[in-house]
């Protein structure tokens, strides 16, 4: 299960600090991507490339959907487009695939922030289930 408080310390600390997402999202054991408002990476920490396989170039610039098995792409878009527009979502338990198309179990939770370039972003936590 994903530790709430750590995951609420990190998106107090980007809010304070955003220039310094970078040091923050790696200074944590979780997995962390940040995505844009189209829904394409725009930075992840190590621990999100070891835990999908990905190195940060294969991820950066690219869509989230590629960690997502295609039955449920659409209806992850659509959320990844209501989280943008409302800012809220619930902590929930998701199925994803790894760069070697093996499914994963992953707790998530996410934080909004529109302090960093400016622009709206999703930063979301990961935790991989065993």
């Amino acid at each position: 299960m994903i530790n709430l408080l750590e995951t609420s310390r990190l998106k107090d600390e980007i809010e304070e600090n955003p220039s310094d997402y970078e040091k923050i999202i790696e200074s944590t054991d979780l997995a962390i991507c940040i995505t844009d408002k189209f829904g394409n990476f725009f930075e992840v920490n190590q621990n999100y490339c070891n835990a999908y396989g990905y190195t940060k170039e294969e991820l950066v610039g690219n869509s989230f959907l590629m960690v997502v098995p295609q039955e449920t792409k659409e209806e992850l878009s659509h959320l990844h487009d209501k989280f943008i527009e409302i800012q809220l979502e619930v902590f929930r338990t998701w199925e994803v695939v790894n760069k070697q198309g093996e499914k994963m179990k992953i707790s998530v939770d996410a934080g909004f922030t529109d302090k960093i370039n400016g622009e709206p972003h999703k930063l979301t936590f990961v935790h991989v289930e065993k």
